[in-house]
């Protein structure tokens, strides 16, 4: 990273603008951040801190869940390079196989074309050269996020050394017997012509019909208690299926059913009996206590046949149509939803069907191609994973992989445990192609693991036999799943990216890939490299809309980050995206956040402003040469040299004696704030330590450190300037992995070549705690908002003049400070005042304000008993409400809330202003 020109400023109005403008700021640290990479070094001597980000799809645009995701990354990333680790975020993307396939497919449909047309080979081409001319996007766009990222090390799943890894891990796990060939159950969608993951699955439920059938039994004196003697009862909301049927299943201990075990009933609209038979996977309140089983087309039919010994026959075919022999004639080639219509219809005349009811059904859709997916058995490759997740259960025990919130860990531990074998076949043409090979046998030979590059059928010790390669590739989280130690250069364990940077500490990924993705490192993590892929797992919630609902084009309710970046600028949105992030729990959508992150950056902006103006201002007084008056002068221009690091002015102005109060009190809470936000970022809590910050920054140094600092800032007082500036640059170091844009341009601002970013964060000194300070301090704010409550109760301005007298123990520090109280609270601060008085307490500081010759005193007494009335009025009409069953019943459960708050409030404004009313009898 280079260092940075020198502000050329003589005064603030020269350094910064009037008013911050992100626009304006922030996209040249975006292209300097874009062409200055944050290079991690895997040769140097400091400990290792490695994030690799969650891949986006090469398909994809910025959306929120990205930009909330590569916040937190980075945030993380910037704190821990601060903190003196080899901090490597390593940026990349996933080719994607379906979406990738459906995109350029799509745009070759325009052409009058398909990939046939073009062969593998040719749309291989077209698609790689899409991928240069459009993919990738996203990672442009997170430029923008301001992600501190070290680009040269960018990746993409199909690139070479990330192939070889795939390749290297199929070639193991069929030599070790885990991944096979074999024939099971299987998401199909009938449009794109492939398997697919679950996670290619989008869930949604429809209005449906449960259909009631009437089986007839082959023993027709024999009656079940869900029907007429001669018959049992079926629902399914699958009638087009019933062709298909292997058996009837009812739960063993289920007595409306148990003498039927072994019995066979007859399958409506045709001549064929099936067995009755018993299994726990019957839910015995679902319909009518008995389940038709169809292996072939329902995962939990196919797992029961599994059990039993039954066939697998299939009446749909993979286009979605009812095909086979045994399929009646009249509804062969019948799309599935139409056969539906027709076999209901069938069953109505032959007086099978005994009753059809509405019925919500969760269906599952394909994510691209919106098509409902068809469950079907069928010949594919798969992994076996339970030996695989026993060693991931270890590890969890073990404590090598802590989860955040530490409740998912119990989610993680319940998926591995009932782990099924993935299936990781795709019929795709864009991915990573199978290294199988079979010949005309069906035999399937693989390279040897001794040397997996070679292909089988260049293999001498096959050049007999006519082999030809398995056409599929592989499901694409068969290589995200390798992401954490792929990217770092294995299966080539002395890469000295893998030595120095693997195992990674931390993944940041919502909680809705935490079995398809994060499961899935965790097993091969420890399979492949005997270590676990990461020490721990950060999992954030969803981002939703203002509603609570997940965002989607269909809905029209997604909002564009980009355009939130316009709108707000890039930091005020980093602000809300960390402040929203708490406890996993799903994000809504909250536009105050992002005013609030607006005004936050626009505050310390003025701040900083105000700040350069003072210290440009006193800079041609300061004429000594020792160091901290150095240090005041180099805050508008470096005169050479590195300057004085804050944390050293804070150290040198220790034990100087001319530090006011306040100079004090803000040296050792910025202190007491560090080792907050510091523990509050190492337990991965982003969203406290970014409040803990604003908190501080807004209210503790700009409302009260900056105005109590202002009376010894205009005297030009060393301490105080060296004071200010320290601790601005102090805050803007804790602030810079939120904010980075807006610290790193203020910071530059200040006079320092060397980017903020490759500063130092700012570490905890228990010497500069300061418990008097602190007390003293809080004696002088507490007399403050005591003098403008009595302001308030007399109906007087904030800038109207009150003369006030302070009592109580504190009372001297007070009138030691009264320049600070005076100039804060707008008040004269008098030892003694005569006739009656108007009392205000706040933290055990007691302030006083005559009556006389401030307000008409009979005028302003009848005033306070109608402001009684009136509290008493809304008390009692919110207590109304809440004591209105019906109104509690109905009213949303804010509502209730904003009504008990009112009584809260009015309460307590009651029981101060009586408590006024009182001392006049």
């Amino acid at each position: 990273m280079t260092d940075l020109p020198t502000p050329e400023a003589s005064s603030a109005e020269n350094a910064l603008a009037k008013a911050f403008d992100p626009q304006t700021v922030e996209p040249s640290w975006a292209t300097r951040w874009k062409n200055e990479p944050f290079r991690a070094d895997a040769s140097s001597g400091k400990p290792p801190f490695t994030i690799v980000i969650p891949p986006p799809n090469v398909t994809g645009n910025l959306h929120l869940g990205h930009a909330l995701d590569n916040t937190l990354i980075d945030t993380l990333i910037r704190f821990k390079r601060m903190q003196g680790f080899e901090a490597l975020y390593l940026p990349g993307m996933d080719h994607a196989g379906i979406s990738t396939q459906v995109v350029v497919e799509r745009q070759l449909k325009d052409e009058g074309l398909s990939r046939f047309d073009l062969g593998r080979e040719g749309f291989l081409e077209r698609v790689w050269n899409w991928k240069a001319q459009s993919g990738g996007m996203i990672l442009d766009q997170l430029t923008r996020l301001g992600v501190s990222v070290d680009w040269t090390r960018e990746r993409f799943t199909m690139d070479e050394g990330l192939s070889r890894a795939v390749r290297a891990q199929f070639v193991r796990l069929y030599h070790e017997g885990l991944a096979y060939r074999g024939e099971r159950i299987v998401n199909w969608d009938p449009a794109s012509q492939t398997t697919l993951s679950e996670l290619e699955i989008d869930r949604e439920v429809r209005k449906g019909k449960m259909t009631t059938l009437s089986y007839k039994l082959e023993d027709a004196t024999l009656s079940a208690s869900n029907g007429e003697v001669g018959e049992i009862r079926i629902a399914t909301v699958r009638p087009e299926t019933v062709f298909a049927d292997q058996a009837i299943a009812v739960h063993p201990e289920d007595e409306r059913f148990r003498h039927l075990v072994g019995q066979k009933a007859r399958i409506p609209l045709t001549d064929r009996f099936i067995p009755i038979i018993a299994d726990e996977a019957v839910e015995r309140e679902f319909g009518v206590g008995a389940l038709k089983i169809t292996p072939a087309h329902d995962p939990t039919d196919f797992e029961v046949g599994e059990r039993h010994g039954l066939a697998r026959p299939s009446v749909i075919d993979l286009h979605g149509n009812l095909s086979g022999d045994l399929v009646p004639e009249q509804f062969r080639g019948m799309e599935r939803f139409a056969a539906r219509k027709a076999v209901v219809a069938a069953l109505t005349e032959s007086g099978d069907l005994v009753e059809e009811k509405d019925h919500d059904t969760a269906i599952g859709l394909s994510e691209r191609t919106k098509v409902p997916v068809e469950p079907i058995v069928s010949t594919q490759w798969f992994v076996t994973m339970k030996p695989m997740a026993e060693r991931v259960l270890a590890g969890l025990d073990a404590g090598e992989i802590r989860l955040t919130p530490e409740r998912y860990l119990k989610v993680n531990r319940d998926w591995l445990e009932n782990i099924r074998d993935w299936n990781i076949s795709r019929q795709l043409w864009w991915g990573h192609q199978i290294p199988a090979w079979y010949d005309d046998d069906g035999n399937v030979y693989v390279p040897d693991p001794e040397n997996p590059e070679l292909d089988c059928d260049q293999d001498p010790r096959y050049s007999h036999l006519n082999l030809r390669r398995d056409p599929d590739v592989f499901d694409t989280w068969f290589s995200s799943n390798l992401w954490p130690f792929s990217t770092l250069g294995w299966p080539d364990t002395d890469h000295e990216d893998y030595r120095k940077f693997y195992p990674t500490q931390v993944l940041v990924t919502g909680y809705d890939i935490l079995f398809f993705w994060v499961a899935r490192m965790e097993m091969s993590g420890y399979h492949f490299t005997t270590q676990a892929p990461f020490s721990t797992v950060m999992l954030h919630g969803l981002y939703l809309d203002a509603k609570g609902q997940k965002m989607s084009k269909s809905k029209g309710n997604g909002i564009d980050p980009l355009e939130l970046f316009e709108q707000y600028g890039v930091d005020a949105c980093r602000f809300a995206f960390t402040s929203l992030s708490t406890g996993g729990q799903d994000i809504r959508h909250d536009p105050r956040r992002f005013e609030q992150g607006r005004n936050f950056a626009n505050k310390l902006w003025n701040a900083a402003r105000f700040a350069l103006l003072r210290l440009s201002e006193a800079a041609p007084t300061l004429t000594g040469d020792d160091d901290l008056t150095r240090y005041v002068r180099g805050a508008v221009q470096e005169a050479g040299g590195q300057p004085m690091r804050s944390r050293d002015a804070l150290t040198a102005l220790r034990a100087r004696e001319d530090l006011t109060l306040a100079d004090r009190w803000i040296i050792s809470r910025l202190n007491a704030v560090t080792a907050e936000a510091t523990t509050q970022l190492e337990a991965f809590d982003i969203g406290a330590a970014v409040r803990t910050l604003y908190a501080f920054t807004w209210d503790e140094f700009c409302d009260w450190y900056i105005e109590a600092a202002k009376p010894a800032l205009a005297a030009g007082q060393l301490g105080t300037l060296a004071t200010l500036k320290a601790t601005l640059e102090h805050i803007l170091k804790l602030l810079h992995p939120f904010m980075p844009f807006l610290t790193s341009e203020l910071y530059a601002t200040l006079g320092h070549r060397r980017q903020l970013a490759l500063h130092a964060w700012p570490e905890v000194d228990a010497a500069l705690h300061d418990a008097d300070a602190t007390r003293a301090f809080d004696a002088l704010r507490a007399a403050v908002s005591a003098a403008r409550s009595l302001k308030n109760e007399l109906g007087l301005a904030p800038q109207d003049r009150l003369n006030v007298a302070v009592e109580g123990e504190m009372s001297g520090v007070v009138n030691e400070n009264a320049r600070v109280v005076e100039g804060i609270a707008r008040v004269t601060l008098v030892h003694a005042l005569e006739g009656r008085t108007l009392s205000a307490v706040e933290a055990g500081v007691t302030v006083r304000a005559p009556l006389e010759g401030t307000v008409d005193l009979a005028d302003w007494l009848g005033k306070q008993k109608k402001r009684l009335a009136e509290f008493d009025k809304q008390i009692k009409q919110a207590q109304g409400k809440l004591g209105n069953e019906g109104f509690v019943a109905r009213a949303p459960t804010e509502v209730i809330e904003e009504e008990r708050r009112r009584v809260a409030d009015f309460s307590a404004q009651r029981a101060r202003l009586a408590g006024v009313l009182a001392q006049f009898g």
